[in-house]
């Protein structure tokens, strides 16, 4: 068993609230119409806060059917959000246990994220290079997107 942690950063030209509120409270509702060909649906269990599960059914792009998300804390002043996997992903399979944290600082007009990743695998399983960009290509594709749309749709 091990611990792989990696960390990513994402430059906006989208205020830090903007970016934060999209990406946290909205994302069920953005990931499908803004990533249709990774998200086929996502949903919220509980009232969004923390103790609440965000729940992403994927498409077959990915090698996992689903995920669900728990919210483990929530700053909306300093716009940090903290979360960690509950069920489906690479749980059990690659991993005993995942969590995050997003951030989100102003920044030049615009704002600077930064997702912090702890990945513990289970007994025998390391993450190579090569999947852990994957991980991060995905989270900053994510994050243009949620961007795009922002910009679009101001």
């Amino acid at each position: 068993m091990g611990v792989t942690n990696f960390s990513v950063e994402i430059f906006t030209s989208v205020p830090a609230d903007k970016m934060f509120k999209a990406s946290v409270f909205d994302i069920h509702i953005l990931a499908p119409k803004l990533m249709p060909q990774v998200v086929k649906s996502a949903s919220v269990i509980g009232d969004g806060g923390v103790g609440s599960f965000k729940e992403f059914h994927f498409t077959d792009v990915l090698s996992y059917d689903y995920v669900k998300e728990r919210i483990e804390a929530l700053d909306n002043n300093n716009f940090v959000c903290k979360y960690s996997l509950a069920e489906g992903g690479n749980l059990g399979t690659k991993l005993k246990s995942s969590s995050y944290q997003v951030k989100f600082e102003p920044s030049n007009g615009g704002s600077v994220g930064k997702v912090d990743v702890q990945l513990e695998t289970i007994e025998g399983v390391e993450y190579s290079t090569e999947e852990i960009n994957k991980e991060k290509e995905g989270l900053v594709a994510t994050y243009k997107a949620i961007e795009t749309h922002l910009l679009a749709n101001p």
